[in-house]
C-alpha cells in the first residue's frame, strides 16, 4: 500500500540507530546516511495473509511470519542488518507493528482521505509509472560483433591517441556566436583578435582563443564532437552548444598517434552503440507521442500567468541543499 510510505520515517530510523549503533552524539553525515538506508523499510506493505512459516509475533488478531520478517530484514542494507544484535531486531519488529498500528489508526480517522495525502500518492504514482517506462526504454539488443567490428572500421580516427591543436570562441548569447560565425566567414584570419574580444573564456581568450594540444576525452562531448570532425588546419566549426555557452571552433594543428586495437575498445564501442539504440527508441517514442497528442500551448497566457503569481514574503523561502563536494 503506497500509503504507508508516508508513516514512520523518522520511527524506523530511531529503531535503526538505538537498536544498531553505540551510544554516541549523532552528526548530520550519519543521521543522512541512516535515512537513505532505511528508506526502503519504510515502504514495507505489511504482514501478508499467504506467508508462511514460523510465527514470530502476534498482534491485533494478525501474526507476522518468518517469511514477513526476512521480506523485511531483506530490504535492509547488509550493513544495517550486520549491525543489528538481538534487541536491535526485536525492536526492529515492534516498530514495523507499530508502523503498521499507526497507519491503520490513520485510516480509522480517514486521515488517508486528505487531499494532500491523496495528491502525493497520486503524484508517486506518476513517477514511478514514467520511471518505469523510462527503465523499459532501456531493454534493448546488445550490439552484435558484426556492428561493433563495423563501427570500429568506420571510425577508427575516434580511437587513437591522436591530439589536436585548436582555438575557440566562448559566448553566452547564441545570437552573437552567429554574428561572429558569420563575421569568421568573412574574414577567417580575424578569429584569434574576435576571441580575446568577445570570448567568456578569459584564460584561452587572452592566447586569442587558444586551447593548446589535447586528446578525447579531455572536453565535454558537445564540443568534442564538433572539433575532432575537423580535419584541415584553419577550418572552422559551426556554433556549438554546451552547458557553458556557445563556441566556434577552429582547427589549428593534427598531431598524429597510434590507433588502439579493437580488443582494447571493444567495451567502449559496444556501451556506445547501446546507448544510441536506446535514444533513438526513446527520440521515436517521443516523437511518436508529440505527433498524437498534437502539442498546443499558449504563450501568451503561460507568461500571464507566471506574471501574476506573488513572490513569497522575504525569508520565507527554503534554500535548495546540495550535498556532496564541487
Amino acid at each position: 500500500m503506497i500509503e504507508r510510505t508516508f508513516l514512520g520515517v523518522g520511527i524506523v530510523l530511531g529503531v535503526v540507530l538505538a537498536g544498531c549503533e553505540p551510544a554516541s552524539t549523532p552528526t548530520l553525515e550519519s543521521a543522512s546516511s541512516a535515512v537513505e538506508e532505511t528508506v526502503a523499510a519504510v515502504a514495507s506493505p505489511g504482514p501478508t495473509p499467504t506467508a508462511t512459516g514460523e510465527v514470530v509475533a502476534r498482534f491485533a488478531g494478525r501474526v507476522m511470519t518468518e517469511d514477513d520478517l526476512v521480506a523485511e530484514l531483506q530490504r535492509l542494507p547488509s550493513r544495517t542488518r550486520r549491525m543489528m544484535d538481538e534487541n536491535g531486531r526485536a525492536l526492529f519488529i515492534e516498530n514495523y507493528i507499530l508502523n503498521d498500528l499507526l497507519y491503520e489508526e490513520g485510516v480509522r480517522q480517514q486521515i488517508d482521505q486528505d487531499p494532500l495525502i491523496r495528491r502525493q500518492i497520486a503524484e508517486m504514482n506518476r513517477r514511478l509509472v514514467v520511471q518505469m517506462l523510462v527503465k523499459k526504454l532501456q531493454e534493448v539488443s546488445a550490439p552484435t560483433e558484426v556492428e561493433i567490428e563495423a563501427f570500429y572500421e568506420n571510425n577508427r580516427k575516434l580511437y587513437s591517441t591522436a591530439t589536436m591543436r585548436a582555438r575557440h570562441i566562448l559566448v553566452r548569447e547564441e545570437a552573437l556566436a552567429k554574428d561572429l560565425r558569420r563575421k569568421l566567414e568573412e574574414d577567417p584570419d580575424s578569429f584569434a583578435d574576435l576571441a580575446k574580444e568577445h570570448s567568456i573564456d578569459t584564460a584561452s581568450a587572452r592566447k586569442g582563443g587558444d586551447l593548446g594540444f589535447f586528446g578525447r576525452g579531455r572536453m565535454v562531448p558537445e564540443f568534442e564532437a564538433a572539433a575532432f570532425v575537423l580535419h584541415e588546419p584553419g577550418e572552422t566549426s559551426d556554433v556549438v552548444k554546451t552547458q557553458y555557452g556557445y563556441h566556434i571552433i577552429r582547427l589549428e594543428e593534427w598531431r598524429p598517434g597510434e590507433e588502439k586495437p579493437l580488443d582494447q575498445v571493444r567495451g567502449q564501442i559496444k556501451s556506445k552503440l547501446r546507448q544510441e539504440a536506446v535514444q533513438r527508441r526513446t527520440q521515436d517514442l517521443y516523437e511518436e507521442l508529440r505527433e498524437k497528442a498534437d502539442i498546443q500551448i499558449d504563450s501568451e497566457a503561460v507568461e500571464r500567468i507566471a506574471a501574476s503569481i506573488p513572490e513569497p514574503p522575504p525569508g520565507t523561502e527554503s534554500v535548495p541543499f546540495h550535498g556532496g563536494s564541487h
